[in-house]
């Protein structure tokens, strides 16, 4: 709850919402006091640029924690209040503030494109969040949204691809403090630079972004920017497992993702599914094949429960890895194959939507240890 309240607070400094709007109370328990100004809001909306920035607000939350299941289906709705409220209005103080609302929820679709793998529209979307951040001329929401499209191309194994975009947004905020966004646009830059298999560059970003992390945490009350709330932030060492994974240092990689995990906020399902899809990978570098399957297999629920299509992905590509293996016959890889890379196999199915398929997903994804399945070699 301690969270939300700060999230709230945090639009004051955004968008420039009247404290008083807020509704935030030191006197009364956060509980009665949310629920009480969200009942109010819904019956008497005295302030709609307000009341739209928190629909913002609340979508980005759902995103981060449940996903992009859990809001793909009111999105294109959302895109057209959003619009339709910058046109209506135009000339007034509210426009710089509505553009704003515009820009974010154009960066909050480009990223649900991102993960459903739709990088055509994912561009579509960041290139317009990218007009209206230079039109705003703001110089956080130009950094946030090159920092988002970059990894589009990370995704599609192209990472030197991705860099250009990454300096670009180091570049945006060059004179400005952005401390938490500055963090993490140079851990997303030390993991293109580990893709692209370039370690010294790599660990040169990382050891900078540990810096600021570091002063951060030593000045806490000091470095609050709004841009922090627009992100949830990669811990610096699992982070730095991420890069061991990528790097090919695989037992380096599995201490610290192991120290990671063991920290880690298990509300935020999409990102604790990622660094599982790396443990995983560790695994099978370390020639731990049960304990790869086991991770692979818990990762693939957690992304399928957010709508991750591309965590599902990075799965197919274990999945391959395990099939061409030297223990693609053993019987442990046999049997607990099928339920990693069925449910992967069924969602990419020209019959994905019928409904024996969708019976046989959902018995299959609760890893049902007594089902027997035979494999044909064709």
């Amino acid at each position: 709850m301690g969270g939300y309240i700060k999230r709230r607070e945090f639009l004051v400094g955004l968008l420039s919402i009247p404290v008083g709007l807020l509704g935030i109370s030191a006197d009364k328990t956060v509980l009665e006091d949310t629920q009480q100004r969200e009942t109010a809001r819904i019956l008497i909306n005295d302030d709609p640029m307000a009341f739209l920035e928190q629909g913002l607000l609340t979508r980005w939350e759902i995103y981060q924690l449940g996903g992009s299941l859990r809001i793909t289906h009111s999105l294109d709705l959302w895109m057209r209040e959003v619009t339709e409220f910058v046109q209506a209005v135009q000339g007034t103080t509210w426009h710089k503030r509505a553009l704003s609302v515009l820009t974010m929820s154009y960066q909050l679709q480009g990223n649900i494109m991102r993960d459903l793998m739709d990088f055509t529209s994912a561009h579509r979307a960041y290139r317009k969040a990218l007009s209206i951040a230079r039109e705003l001329e703001d110089p956080e929401l130009i950094a946030l949204t090159l920092l988002r499209e970059g990894f589009i191309f990370f995704h599609q194994e192209k990472p030197l691809e991705t860099i250009p975009y990454l300096k670009g947004a180091l570049q945006a905020i060059n004179n400005r403090s952005s401390l938490h966004l500055r963090k993490q646009i140079l851990g997303a830059l030390s993991e293109a630079y580990a893709k692209a298999q370039q370690p010294q560059e790599c660990w040169r970003s990382m050891g900078l972004a540990e810096y600021l992390a570091e002063h951060i945490t030593q000045h806490q009350e000091n470095t609050q920017d709004r841009s922090q709330f627009l992100f949830i932030p990669v811990p610096v060492t699992a982070q730095k497992g991420i890069n061991a994974v990528l790097l090919n240092d695989y037992a380096r990689a599995m201490a610290l993702i192991n120290k990671s995990l063991a920290t880690y906020d298990p509300t935020l399902i999409r990102e604790r599914a990622r660094l599982l899809v790396q443990k995983a990978e560790a695994h099978y570098g370390l020639d731990e094949i049960d304990a790869c399957i086991f991770t692979a297999e818990e990762a693939l629920s957690l992304s399928r429960s957010v709508g991750s299509t591309k965590t599902t992905v990075q799965l197919r590509r274990l999945y391959t890895a395990l099939e061409q293996s030297p223990w693609r016959k053993e019987r442990i890889i046999i049997v607990n194959i099928v339920t990693l890379c069925i449910p992967l196999l069924l969602e990419q199915s020209p019959w994905r939507k019928e409904r024996i398929i969708l019976q046989l997903g959902a018995i299959l994804s609760r890893n049902d240890r007594q089902i027997t399945c035979t494999f044909y070699a064709t």
